[in-house]
């Protein structure tokens, strides 16, 4: 069952790429973000209230929440624009990057000490970047450019997130972190639109999945499920999400990658994965000696 649910988060995660792009044509950026995020926060408000309502609104929490929120906010505002101009299967591979771009913060920002499985995934991965995104009859595609901060972003806030979850309550957290994300990019929106906002109703569909879909129900089942299944499992289930991005963007945008681009996918993909497997071997081991 656990197994199975982590499988779903990763359909639902890559039909994101399908249904944002899909949406991005005819809605704000900045609106469906704020969408996504306040249904979320409304939601995970109402169940912390039931679950904690005391650690709810603890001075840490909100502060922390807050920092990650900005981040979040970048994460979904760059994703969200970048996909005007790329293609689905590109942004889903280049944000998953983002997992092997967190040593390299580490390193730079808190002295870590990189290892070699660190320096070869960053270079399997960024070898990957280059094919799928590069063009070398024309210039690197905008879209890609934009998710490539998305991926730098999402590096920062894994490892923010791994530093402050240990120093409040977890659900405090992650509502204030829907809460900050909401209030970044509604002001975004109020500042850069002077429309009315018309909404069809496939429109609403797509915000409403969006929001309690594909970032409430997954950024909690995804939480959950981590503490029955190893690390190790979590890691290579989720990294099949770019895959099924891609398979989304085949099956109904036509979206093909070229030979070129299969071969980035790949690189990325298999530096995601060999790295995620030798971390979780490491961690293991670690738990092991102690």
């Amino acid at each position: 069952m656990h197994i199975f649910l982590l499988i779903l988060v990763s359909i639902v995660w890559g039909s994101t790429f399908l249904i944002i792009k899909d949406a991005v044509d005819s809605v704000n950026e900045n609106l469906i973000v704020f969408v996504r995020c306040v249904l979320a926060f409304i939601a995970m408000f109402i169940f912390a209230l039931i679950k904690n309502k005391k650690s709810l609104f603890n001075k840490k929490g909100i502060i922390y929440g807050s920092i990650l929120g900005v981040l979040l906010a970048i994460i979904y505002t760059s994703q969200t624009i970048g996909l005007k101009f790329t293609s689905t299967g590109h942004s889903a591979f280049i944000t998953s990057s983002a997992v092997v771009l967190v040593p390299l913060i580490l390193f730079a920002i808190y002295k870590f000490k990189l290892i070699k499985i660190d320096v070869i995934a960053v270079i399997i991965v960024f070898a990957g970047l280059f094919f799928l995104t590069y063009d070398f009859s024309t210039s690197i595609n905008i879209g890609d450019l934009i998710t490539i901060i998305t991926a730098g972003s999402a590096a920062f806030h894994i490892v923010t997130a791994g530093r402050v979850v240990k120093k409040a309550d977890a659900i405090s957290i992650i509502t204030w972190q829907f809460f900050a994300a909401s209030v970044v990019s509604l002001a975004a929106f109020l500042l850069t639109n002077s429309e009315p906002v018309v909404l069809s109703e496939k429109s609403i569909y797509s915000l409403l999945y969006l929001g309690l879909i594909g970032t409430l129900f997954s950024y909690f089942v995804s939480v959950w499920v981590q503490k029955y299944v190893t690390s190790l499992k979590v890691a290579i289930i989720f990294s099949t999400e770019p895959v099924f991005a891609a398979i989304f963007g085949y099956f109904i945008l036509s979206e093909v990658l070229t030979p070129k681009e299969l071969l980035g996918a790949s690189l990325i993909l298999a530096g995601v994965v060999v790295h995620s497997i030798f971390k979780s071997k490491m961690e293991k081991k670690a738990l092991l000696n102690n």
